[in-house]
C-alpha cells in the first residue's frame, strides 16, 4: 500500500511539474497527427474527408477541451497551413462540418486565434 502511495504521489509532482498553470497541455505534435490524415482531402477538395481524418477531427475536439488549449490548436494550425500553400481555405473551414464534428477550433489561415474561446 505505501508502494502504490508513493507511485501516486510521484505522479502527481511530474503532472504539476509538466503542466504549468496557465499553459495549454495540448501541443502542436498532437493536433498535426490529429489532421494529419486531412492534408489530401484540404488540397483537392474533392470528394469527401476520409474516415481516418474525421477520427483525427473528432480526437481534436477532445484534446481541445479548454480555452488555451483551443487557442494553442487554432495557432498550430495556422503555422501548418502556411506549410502547406495549397490548402484550399473553404474547404478546411468546413472540415468540422464535412466530418459532423463540432470542434470550436476554427481551421483558418485569417483567424485571430486569441479571440477563440
Amino acid at each position: 500500500m505505501k508502494g502504490v502511495v508513493i507511485a501516486l504521489v510521484m505522479v502527481v509532482v511530474a503532472i504539476l511539474v509538466l503542466v504549468k498553470p496557465g499553459q495549454a497541455t495540448v501541443t502542436c505534435q498532437q493536433v498535426v497527427s490529429s489532421v494529419a490524415p486531412c492534408v489530401p482531402y484540404l488540397t483537392s477538395g474533392t470528394g469527401s474527408p476520409p474516415t481516418v481524418c474525421c477520427n483525427g477531427v473528432s480526437g481534436l475536439k477532445q484534446l481541445a477541451s479548454t480555452t488555451k488549449d483551443r487557442r494553442a490548436a487554432c495557432q498550430c494550425l495556422k503555422d501548418v497551413a502556411d506549410h502547406y500553400q495549397n490548402i484550399k481555405e473553404d474547404v478546411a473551414a468546413g472540415l468540422p462540418t464535412a466530418c459532423k464534428v463540432q470542434i470550436n477550433v476554427p481551421i483558418s489561415r485569417s483567424v485571430n486565434c486569441n479571440d477563440v474561446q
